[in-house]
């Protein structure tokens, strides 16, 4: 008797697991908003111009060459 009592559990819990699963429907196509491909209106259409990545080096090499007044550097 108890044997067929935790077989008809069983049942039931898998029988409830499966119809929740089948509720869902089918798995969504699209990926999460994190994880999605960018499309071409999703971009902005402004471009703003690239900064030089060495502008503050040169900045910075031009002020201590203007402080050395033609001090050789190289030597």
């Amino acid at each position: 008797m108890r044997l067929v009592v935790v077989a008809s559990a069983l049942i039931l819990v898998t029988a409830c697991n499966w119809t929740s699963a089948l509720a869902q429907g089918s798995p969504s196509r699209e990926a999460p908003v994190g994880h999605r491909q960018p499309k071409a209106g999703d971009v902005p259409q402004e471009q703003q111009p690239l900064s030089d990545p060495n502008k503050k080096l040169k900045e910075l090499d031009d002020a201590l060459a203007k402080k050395l007044k033609g001090i050789c550097r190289g030597c």
